[in-house]
């Protein structure tokens, strides 16, 4: 019987060390999860060193999804939470911890897919890949020393959905609406902002990059169901044809 652990997918995202692979793999194992995704870093999961790490789990290792870029990676997601330890630019959401993002994680996997992701040993996600997230999980250590190994990191998120989805499988069962994907919040921001664009709107400072992380934000905190997207797209697309100059 699915659970809502099977909706959830780790998504390392250029790891460099085969060896946090496979303790991944083993550590997602241990509380219930079962999918994986690596973004780059080719080959890493075939090597002696991420096998013999994964002990007992190399089927996790052989069955990971292996994307080339992170787009392509988050597009089947309804949410995307990243991981970070310190605070970025103010224009990113704001780090929260486990307990404000994992219940939210949860009640998504009622009707649609979500993903945690992670980055690479020595630098974590960058600001850009930071921006492609909804909401941005930091889990407290020791202030004088506030860095964790990624497969403790792994470990850790996934004992906490595993602790919570106790609590949430426990209450009474809502109907599960299924939510928009990745892909369609992005698809329906392009098209809004391409018509924006030829209305003459021009983005903060010139920094393009800022509204769309606005706008993106918004998008996805407003936990809109697929059928509702899919209005807003019609909705877009009706205008889109109307805003189009017509031939001579």
């Amino acid at each position: 019987m699915a659970t809502r652990l099977d909706q959830i997918e780790i998504v390392l995202v250029r790891p460099e060390t085969p060896g946090n692979v496979g303790a991944a793999c083993r550590a997602m194992r241990n509380f219930g999860l079962s999918h994986l995704c690596i973004v780059g870093s080719p080959g890493i999961a075939d090597t002696g060193e991420a096998r013999a790490l994964a002990h007992a789990c190399e089927d996790l290792l052989k069955s990971a999804r292996l994307c080339d870029t992170l787009d392509q990676a988050l597009s089947p997601h309804a949410m995307v939470v990243g991981t970070a330890n310190r605070v970025r630019k103010g224009k990113l959401p704001p780090l929260e911890g486990p307990d404000l993002v994992i219940p939210e994680l949860l009640e998504t996997t009622a009707g649609s897919s979500c993903a945690v992701v992670f980055g690479p040993e020595s630098c974590g996600l960058t600001d850009q890949e930071l921006a492609r997230c909804a909401r941005l999980l930091r889990i407290a250590t020791a202030v004088d020393y506030p860095s964790l190994n990624l497969s403790q990191a792994v470990l850790l998120v996934a004992q906490e959905c595993w602790r919570r989805s106790g609590e949430t499988s426990g209450r009474e069962a809502q109907e599960a609406s299924e939510m928009p994907s990745n892909a369609e919040y992005e698809r329906l921001l392009s098209l809004v902002e391409s018509l924006m664009t030829r209305a003459g709107f021009r983005p903060y400072v010139g920094d393009s990059e800022t509204f769309r992380l606005a706008a993106r934000r918004s998008l996805q905190r407003g936990r809109l169901e697929r059928r509702d997207l899919r209005t807003l797209l019609t909705m877009a697309k009706s205008l889109n044809r109307l805003s189009r100059p017509k031939d001579l």
